[in-house]
């Protein structure tokens, strides 16, 4: 894995009237770097994430994603990122090779290469013979497979991947994450969310937010040994519990 810094934050804070969402949070993730950002609804990683992602702009901080400032280049910041929610951002009355056009153009492709890298995609997909389906009648898991395959469709440095597998079954979400393996091997840096601690122990580092502060942070092996469990929802549920907001 590089060791170069493709997102750092420094005290980076969100604050809505008198409440802060986002409380002075700093830290780091590498070049193609698996980063889990864990937290209980409420907790602020959705605010945080949206603040990286360049949707939304810091109250006090800084934070630099793929070498552009999110306060200030956040047009820049979402040109070199890829973005995927639990909704899939897809279009269901869109084909599958539809979705993909519209995508590459909305990331400024050109259309040769919008061709060649939907011919790719749909071959390392198998959906060749789906191309002219629309998305709305796809299985679930399918459409989980091409909502990320389109957030990675031009490439980007990094994917933001926001609670990515809720609703699919166990089988479907460890194929998923062979997607995301492949992904950081290729050098892409990979931001998820996600409730499910076994995905967490895939990551190779997480943080967990508590009343939007990054209550820990390290490997799962290092956390599971600091609170000296071998199960990592103890870790979080041990550091979860001490919300004082809902």
């Amino acid at each position: 894995m590089d060791t170069e810094s493709v997102i750092t934050a420094d005290g980076l804070t969100k604050k809505f009237g008198s409440f802060t969402a986002v409380d002075n949070i700093s830290f780091s993730v590498r070049r193609g770097e698996i980063f889990g950002f864990l937290g209980a609804n409420g907790a602020g990683k959705t605010t945080a994430m949206r603040m990286l992602c360049g949707l939304s702009r810091p109250t006090a901080g800084r934070a630099v994603v793929a070498g552009y400032d999110v306060g200030e280049q956040p047009e820049q910041v979402k040109r070199h990122i890829g973005y995927m929610s639990q909704r899939f951002s897809l279009y269901d009355d869109l084909t599958v090779t539809e979705n993909m056009r519209l995508f590459g153009g909305i990331y400024g492709m050109d259309g040769g290469t919008i061709r060649r890298k939907t011919a790719e995609c749909l071959r390392s997909l198998a959906l060749e013979d789906e191309r002219d389906t629309l998305v709305g009648s796809l299985p679930l898991g399918w459409k989980q497979k091409l909502a990320f395959t389109v957030a990675t469709f031009h490439e980007p440095e990094i994917v933001f991947l926001d609670e990515p597998t809720g609703g699919v079954d166990p089988m479907t979400r460890r194929t998923f994450w062979e997607l995301i393996y492949a992904a950081a091997d290729r050098g892409t840096t990979v931001f998820v969310t996600t409730h499910y601690m076994d995905e967490a122990e895939y990551c190779d580092r997480v943080s967990v937010m508590v009343d939007g502060r990054i209550e820990a942070l390290d490997t799962p092996k290092a956390l599971k040994a600091a609170m000296g469990t071998d199960n990592l929802y103890d870790v979080f549920y041990s550091l979860a519990r001490k919300a004082e907001r809902g």
